[in-house]
């Protein structure tokens, strides 16, 4: 069993270094290869470069920069995808929330499953403001309202409609491109998975608080979250149609 590991960067200067390192020691000591693909929206803040710098002594890394681009998530891990090497691709926020210990956990898995969705809403998982609700993000009442009712028009055994931290067979994605804005590509994915009838399971994980940045959904803008909820909708809507007319 061998892995490619896609990275969507934006402004990470600040830690991925140390994300790519935790990554790293995942694979230590086991009979696996690996790559980490780092798919970068034209940083600004010097994360090119220091990746650059890195990847001199680290063959198994790999940068591309999408420049003159628009950003959009799922077009990036649309690019790592097509460069990737090995049978099995794994993807995740580059900011620390999906903490990259649980990458281990799907050796234990992918043998018997397609998919592997760690969900933070499973009854063992844990959220970043568990502890102290005022780190709690603008953005994520929506999602938790998108989530519930994602799981009352679709799926009852899938909870989160918009993980972003997935580890699937390659083969699976063989004429299938990832669309949509921010979190509802994963729930047109999910879609696509059950359509074909393919073995998913979720796991639990403990979500951390972002490492440095800010979210790359809202990104402070009050007009901006009008418009991702706005999405969220339609998303809802168009996927609801999709599931009932396939």
């Amino acid at each position: 069993m061998n892995f490619s590991i896609i990275l969507p960067t934006l402004n990470e200067k600040g830690h991925i270094l140390n994300l790519i390192d935790s990554i790293k020691k995942n694979f230590k000591n086991k009979k696996k290869k690996f790559e980490i693909i780092i798919v970068d929206d034209n940083s600004t803040d010097g994360t090119i470069r220091l990746i650059n710098k890195y990847i001199k002594k680290n063959k198994k890394i790999r940068l591309f920069v999408r420049k003159g681009k628009k950003r959009n998530l799922a077009q990036s891990l649309n690019f790592g995808i097509q460069k990737t090497i090995h049978e099995n691709i794994i993807w995740m926020d580059a900011d620390f929330q999906h903490p990259p210990k649980y990458i281990a956990t799907t050796f234990k898995y992918i043998e018997n499953y397609d998919a592997i969705i760690f969900s933070r809403f499973l009854k063992k998982s844990s959220r970043y403001f568990d502890k102290d609700i005022k780190t709690k993000e603008t953005n994520e009442n929506q999602s938790i309202y998108f989530n519930k009712i994602c799981n009352l028009l679709f799926y009852k055994e899938l909870t989160d409609y918009t993980s972003g931290y997935i580890c699937i067979k390659k083969k699976k994605l063989i004429n299938y491109k990832l669309k949509g804005y921010y979190g509802e590509y994963f729930l047109s994915l999910l879609i696509q998975l059950k359509n074909k009838n393919l073995k998913i399971i979720e796991l639990p994980f403990d979500e951390k608080f972002r490492k440095t940045g800010d979210s790359k959904t809202i990104g402070g803008s009050k007009f901006r979250y009008i418009y991702v909820c706005s999405n969220y909708i339609f998303s809802v809507i168009k996927n609801l149609i999709i599931k009932l007319f396939s």
